[in-house]
């Protein structure tokens, strides 16, 4: 039933589309050429030389943080299940005080190459190690949805093989960042920044128009309960506004400590430019989801009485937005390759950032010790090398993405997984002086275990199910329904069956997941330290800066009683 016009994608369509992928190779292409006439280091091809300017580090953040799953996963998920995310904007407001009152003035003042070399300083090497290597998996779990999500939206317009597209992206995409390092993936950031920025606008403007107007969304909107501005009420609900609690954890983590914006935070010349910067990216972000949510309830309102999802045209809810554009296309010559141009933009902005930091974490944490006196250059093509070779693991593991349900669910349980795992060592570095490094790692363990549990436990539960979708207004109205009755049976028995053997551990709601990982890693962490002997903490920079005075002063407090018990020694002999 899923059926594409092909003519719908004019030689105009193509040419906005191969825009976008033709200037990011040139830009890509350009650094690397311009690197090769000076003599750059691999500080430079990792980190810019730690003098970017402020208006493109900027952009590079916006667009990595805002990739293709940001505009067509929130979208798919404000038309399936309301508007509920506009609380992520509140949450990220906390998250980034937090991470720029506590977090990156350590990172920033012990100028470290990489946020898991803080982990070294704090703790010990295999702590390092430990923390990179789940970031690594992590970043492969991540990677090939950041080019599944264009590949889905192409071949849903054009007809193009998925696998097709993939590879045409990965090698594309790992190519030039491989030659030109951080400074190609900064700059070709900014101008998918632009691009996403003007497609989403086109996008939001001709949908509002073709539904009638914003008051028929608002109330297309209102009728099928889209509005859900807040929860306090359904504990279990992904709508909850308990659940963004977790969000919270998860949003310091992937917004400041993730490598990927924490290298493009280290690149700048100042710790006044990093909080501007930061607070950019908050602000930017918001306006990011504002515009999925409107596009969402804009596709509810074509589609209130006629679902293509439980028509069967399309097979999963993350079809909708391609579907809808598809629709749309008529409305004037180049319409379908803006928005495609658009996502390219995004997907390719977070796979070359993830490309880029993978690349140097590898290096850096894996293979760097074992190449003391190897020579600048030499360094360099091994890391050129490596990010060849994700741009190969990338295609691979898109057969794996394909089959693991809703976007948007994917990249929530892979941040969910890797902050409660990596935030919970930062966590306890920062704040818990008294934690050493084999409670860091015993807390890791422990919570890491805990959570995946409770992910593969959770498989089994009932899922949530969307909000109403009708097909009372299709044209073969009777088939529809005829086709929506037998799959609502279908997936009640399949349901049914699945959660009766379920245990109370496992009906635990998914959005609360992260802070039970996080909870139980902490709580580990600091009983295991203090069986082990606890810590000492010499260096006051490895802690947050609220903490040192207090450190200091415990310091002090424990010298003039030594200096007492001293003195009392001395005059009873």
């Amino acid at each position: 039933m899923d059926v594409v016009d092909r003519g719908q994608f004019s030689i105009i369509d193509y040419i906005c589309f191969a825009f976008v992928l033709f200037f990011s190779a040139v830009i890509g292409f350009y650094h690397g050429a311009k690197s090769r006439k000076s003599a750059s280091t691999k500080d430079d091809y990792l980190l810019g030389g730690r003098d970017m300017g402020l208006l493109p580090v900027t952009c590079s953040l916006v667009a990595t943080v805002t990739s293709g799953m940001t505009i067509v996963g929130l979208s798919a998920e404000a038309y399936a299940h309301g508007i509920h995310t506009w609380m992520l904007s509140v949450t990220l407001l906390v998250s980034n005080t937090v991470f720029l009152h506590v977090f990156i003035p350590v990172l920033y003042e012990l100028k470290v190459a990489s946020s898991f070399e803080y982990l070294e300083m704090r703790f010990s090497r295999s702590v390092r190690v430990f923390a990179s290597g789940v970031y690594t998996v992590a970043g492969l779990v991540y990677l090939p949805v950041t080019v599944y999500v264009p590949a889905l939206v192409f071949n849903k317009v054009t007809g193009v093989n998925i696998y097709a597209t993939v590879i045409a992206l990965s090698i594309l995409c790992a190519s030039y960042t491989a030659v030109g390092g951080f400074k190609a993936v900064v700059w070709t950031d900014v101008l998918q920044l632009i691009l996403m920025v003007v497609s989403t606008i086109i996008v939001a403007t001709v949908g509002a128009i073709s539904v009638g107007g914003f008051e028929n969304i608002w109330d297309a909107a209102e009728r099928g309960g889209r509005l859900n501005w807040i929860n306090f009420s359904d504990f279990g609900s992904r709508t909850v506004i308990w659940a963004y609690v977790n969000s919270s954890l998860i949003n310091i983590y992937q917004f400041g400590l993730n490598q990927t914006c924490l290298q493009r935070f280290l690149a700048l010349s100042s710790l006044k430019k990093v909080k501007i910067a930061s607070w950019i990216v908050v602000i930017a972000f918001g306006c990011f989801i504002f515009m999925a949510q409107f596009i969402g309830v804009i596709m509810y309102a074509s589609y209130e009485t006629c679902d293509p999802f439980t028509q069967g045209i399309i097979q999963k809810l993350d079809q909708i937005l391609p579907h809808f554009i598809q629709e749309k296309a008529s409305i004037f010559t180049g319409f379908n390759g803006i928005f495609i141009a658009g996502i390219f933009a995004a997907s390719l902005s977070t796979t070359s950032s993830y490309l880029n930091a993978l690349g140097g974490t590898i290096y850096e944490d894996f293979l760097s010790y074992r190449f003391v006196n190897i020579e600048e250059r030499t360094a360099k093509k091994i890391l050129k090398a490596i990010v060849l070779i994700l741009g190969a693991v990338q295609v691979l593991m898109v057969t794996v993405v394909q089959k693991m349900g809703m976007i948007y669910k994917i990249t929530n349980q892979t941040m969910t997984l890797s902050t409660s795992t990596i935030f919970g060592f930062f966590m306890a570095g920062v704040l818990l002086p008294k934690v050493n490094g084999k409670g860091a790692q015993a807390g890791a363990c422990v919570g890491g275990i805990v959570l995946t549990v409770l992910i593969i436990g959770g498989m089994a539960n009932k899922p949530e199910p969307t909000l109403p979708l009708s097909t009372d207004g299709c044209s073969s109205q009777k088939d529809a329904l005829q086709f929506s009755n037998s799959t609502i049976i279908a997936n009640e028995k399949v349901i049914s069956e699945a959660s009766d053997d379920v245990i109370w551990l496992f009906k635990i709601p998914f959005v609360y997941f992260g802070l039970i990982g996080m909870l139980c890693n902490l709580l580990t962490s600091y009983i295991v330290s203090l069986l082990t002997g606890g810590n000492v903490i010499e260096n006051q920079k490895l802690l947050a800066p609220f903490l040192r005075t207090n450190a200091r002063e415990h310091r002090e407090n424990l010298s003039q009683k030594e200096n007492l018990i001293q003195r009392i020694a001395w005059s009873k002999n």
